[in-house]
């Protein structure tokens, strides 16, 4: 009986059994199901950027495994969140979970863009320690830490010892070496990577690209381009906008422009790129056509845009239309960019409306250095030097700004208009206290400034003391400042002594030494200058050299043969011509280049003063007193003196 009981309790549990175990099968894989599901959702909030809801999410879920973690850890870095995404490393570490390479490589991403050697180096131990270190993904990884962190001999470490060397860890290390400026090592791993049989993508053009803009070769990026055309990437519009931004900074338009030309695809960066390029070569009005077009086919337009387009404005002088850019930056919500507002600050004094310039400057709740810079070149620009070197002293002690080398030349502007020796001392003595005597522009600034107040001996000690600092408009300045100082002989000397060391004259170079030819009567030598600019044709000939030439020529006695001399250039060479009359007293060629030059004479009531004044000093009074009748009857009214050396009228 008892048996029985037992055998049929046997057959009862037989039963039972396995609708429990069945049970059991379906309530773990219900388990397993919401587990998967719930990590599928916090991989697609992550995705998706949406940081709280998969925060959310996490703390809701009961059990969290590795893949759970790795997906936090890889998630917060690539939100841009670094530092959560090692702290939620560390937390997963604490309650001893061991990482795989995918969490390995999330934080290793965080570590990368904190810079932190000390945290990447801790985590190349552990790396290390659980045998992760063959891995490709993760040596890649570990490659980016030490080249953000700056220890490339590591990073070269590890890039010999990774077994499979594809095309990403070769890109990594090119990039390592141009974030630490090693650019010529960047094109030599580039050249190994090539013989290894590998092809460029658009990563590698990118790297190589920044080479190029940072070695400004035009030799190399030539080359670059042509890698970038033949391996097909120029269907990239990073890779072309690159390539562009690198053409813009070598001033290279026309290939800039083809580039542009032909990209099937462009964004809002081609365009402002070009437009910059435009403006900065000051081809204003085609940086506005461009603007036009690309309105016109219906792209958006940013704030670096309309900046370009206001700066095209001021260059044109064209306030009307740069009021409606102005009411543009509004209407887009960029009234308070302190950039844009620094750039118009600029445009309304080009176009002679300062009060526009100074409503903007004092209504605008924060002022940059650039700011105060804008102003004090607007208040120059619109022939205020007292008022822009008032402003000076206000940023420097009012402010309390740390005045930097653009301020600081354009206050040495202001006293040179000034001529006031005493003030241009001071700022020479500010220039050494503040530190910034190795600029060059500011000790190019000085030599003039001194120049025109008079004292060329202080600008040749300026000059004398530069040495390794000294470049062509150096050499320009203190030539002109001698020339313009009556010391012709000094000028000319130095100007062969910049020849002999091999130094190239440009177009200001010969301006200023036929200027110190033709004030101080130096005639044979101002024409053989002249005749080797010729011959040399090298620099484009201007109005203001063929004007030296005539008031040279004049100077010596001689009439100009002005058949020779280009059409637009009369007024200039006119002016020279008379002048060497008058400092002859030569009435017969004065007359002779007054009938030639009839029709601009009347225009130009300091001409027909000259001309009045010769004939009075020859007795001709009444000659003289009809030049000055026709002046009262044109309504001309002859500028006041100023003297260059005191200041006064």
């Amino acid at each position: 009986m008892f048996l029985d009981s037992v055998k049929n309790y046997s057959r009862v549990i037989k039963r039972i059994i396995p609708l429990f175990v069945g049970r059991s099968e379906c309530f773990c894989s219900a388990r397993k199901y919401d587990l998967y599901e719930s990590s599928r959702i916090l991989s697609e909030y992550m995705k998706m950027g949406r940081v709280n809801d998969a925060d959310k999410l996490f703390e809701k879920m009961p059990e969290k495994n590795v893949v759970i973690w790795s997906i936090m850890v890889h998630g917060y870095s690539k939100n841009g969140l670094h530092k959560k995404s090692v702290e939620c490393f560390h937390s997963m570490r604490n309650i001893g979970l061991l990482p795989n390479s995918f969490t390995i490589v999330g934080v290793l991403v965080g570590v990368s863009e904190l810079r932190d050697l000390i945290l990447g180096q801790s985590n190349h131990g552990l790396i290390v320690k659980l045998g992760w270190e063959d891995n490709s993904f993760v040596g890649t990884s570990l490659l980016e830490v030490y080249a953000k962190c700056g220890n490339i001999s590591d990073c070269t470490k590890i890039f010999e010892n990774l077994k499979s060397q594809g095309l990403v860890p070769w890109n990594v290390m090119i990039s390592a070496c141009v974030h630490n400026e090693l650019f010529e090592e960047a094109f030599l791993l580039f050249n190994r990577s090539q013989k290894s049989g590998l092809f460029p993508d658009s990563m590698t053009a990118l790297a190589l690209i920044q080479s190029c803009v940072a070695m400004e070769s035009k030799c190399l990026c030539e080359s670059v381009h042509a890698m970038v055309v033949k391996f097909g990437l120029v269907s990239y519009v990073q890779v072309n906008n690159s390539l562009l931004f690198l053409y813009s900074n070598l001033m290279v338009l026309p290939a800039a422009w083809e580039i542009f030309d032909t990209m099937e695809e462009k964004d809002v960066i081609s365009w402002s790129t070009v437009m910059s390029l435009l403006v900065h070569l000051e081809y204003a009005s085609d940086a506005i056509k461009l603007f036009f077009h690309m309105r016109d086919s219906g792209n958006e337009y940013d704030k670096l845009i309309l900046m370009n387009l206001i700066s095209a404005c001021g260059t044109l002088g064209n306030l009307k239309m740069g009021k409606s850019v102005h009411a543009q930056v509004i209407t887009h919500g960029f009234g308070s960019d302190l950039p844009l507002l620094n750039t118009m600050i600029t445009m309304y004094a080009r176009c002679e409306d300062l009060d526009s310039s100074k409503t903007i400057f004092y209504r605008s709740k924060l002022k940059s250095m650039v700011s105060w810079t804008s102003i004090i070149s607007g208040l120059l620009h619109n022939g205020r030097p007292r008022e822009a070197l008032d402003m000076f002293i206000r940023v420097r002690i009012e402010e309390n700004i740390i005045t930097d080398s653009v301020v600081l030349v354009s206050a040495l502007t202001a006293v040179s208009e000034m001529v006031a020796l005493e003030l241009c001392m001071q700022l020479h003595c500010h220039t050494v206290k503040v530190g910034l005597t190795n600029y060059t522009s500011i000790q190019n600034c000085l030599i003039s400034t001194y120049s025109k107040c008079g004292d060329v001996e202080l600008a040749n000690n300026v000059f004398m003391q530069m040495v390794s600092l000294r470049d062509i408009v150096s050499w320009n300045a203190i030539i002109n400042g001698y020339g313009i100082n009556g010391h012709g002989e000094t000028a000319l000397s130095l100007f062969y002594e910049f020849r002999k060391s091999g130094g190239i004259p440009d177009s200001a170079t010969y301006l200023s030494i036929l200027s110190a030819c033709s004030h101080s009567g130096l005639f044979s030598d101002g024409l053989l200058i002249f005749s080797q600019i010729i011959e040399e044709n090298r620099i484009r000939v201007s109005a203001e050299h063929y004007s030296c030439v005539a008031n040279l020529i004049a100077r010596a006695g001689y009439l100009p043969d002005v058949s020779k001399f280009k059409d637009g250039e009369g007024k200039a060479i006119w002016r020279a011509i008379l002048n060497g009359c008058v400092h002859h007293g030569d009435l017969r060629l004065a007359e002779f280049a007054a009938k030639k030059f009839d029709e601009l004479i009347q225009k130009d009531s300091g001409q027909l003063v000259l001309l009045s004044n010769l004939y009075a000093s020859v007795g001709r009074f009444q000659d003289a007193e009809a030049l000055r009748l026709s002046m009262g009857t044109e309504k001309l009214i002859k500028d006041p003196g100023f003297s260059i050396l005191t200041g006064n009228l």
